[in-house]
């Protein structure tokens, strides 16, 4: 399998001297759904964001499907996000006045896409939020509103999916349905994961979990 993720000695410092991250080595392969965990404040988001390229580095390099994330310009950068990577907060960042619908849509018309409409309706189907389409966020359940994130995420049909804490603000059963859904794009759909979150009930999704404490990976 290929290399999708991969860090090379990445480091992260902060300008009050804070050490965030102290030489990361990391490297997920095409289809794992990888779990890293560790307690708050440990550099799991840090990390995300870095791999994600909604942040620089201090120090080091990644590599995304195999292109050096680090070393593009910014334009380069927001073109080449849209087309492979996903984002998945912990706060669902949703449009409040707009209904679940018109929050996909909005994704895709903004990335110039055909048939928008008919993408955003399979998408609701498949995520079981059909009778929800005219709902605004205020009146979705937590894990409702998480699903509508996440198919706001399917909507570019990444290559590969970051989430970071997805499940923070959800009780074990919402949060075991997300992982369902994340277990079940991974087999259907290819899409590779990488997964922060400190919630153990939920390390049994993975098919390999990395562990990182105070900005090192400890296995």
């Amino acid at each position: 399998m290929s290399e999708v993720i991969k860090t090379v000695n990445l480091w992260k410092v902060y300008s009050d001297g804070t050490k965030a991250l102290k030489g990361i080595n990391l490297v997920v392969k095409e289809g794992e759904l990888c779990g890293l965990m560790g307690p708050s404040g440990s550099g799991k988001s840090t990390l995300l964001h870095l791999i994600a390229g909604l942040d620089r580095p201090t120090e080091g390099k990644v590599f995304l499907l195999g292109r050096d994330i680090t070393s593009m310009g910014e334009d380069d950068l927001a073109e080449f996000r849209k087309n492979n990577i996903a984002f998945v907060f912990q706060f669902y960042y949703l449009l409040e006045d707009f209904n679940v619908l018109e929050n996909l849509l909005i994704v895709g018309q903004l990335a110039g896409l055909k048939d928008v409409k008919k993408k955003a309706l399979e998408i609701l189907s498949f995520l079981r939020l059909e009778d929800k389409i005219k709902h605004k966020p205020n009146q979705l359940s937590g894990g409702q509103m998480q699903r509508v994130a996440i198919g706001r995420a399917l909507m570019l049909e990444p290559k590969v999916l970051l989430a970071d804490e997805p499940t923070g603000n959800l009780d074990l059963d919402e949060g075991k349905r997300i992982f369902e859904l994340f277990k079940h794009l991974n087999q259907e759909k290819g899409i590779t994961f990488l997964i922060a979150t400190h919630n153990t009930e939920l390390s049994k999704f993975f098919d390999r979990i990395v562990r990182i404490r105070n900005g090192i990976l400890t296995d």
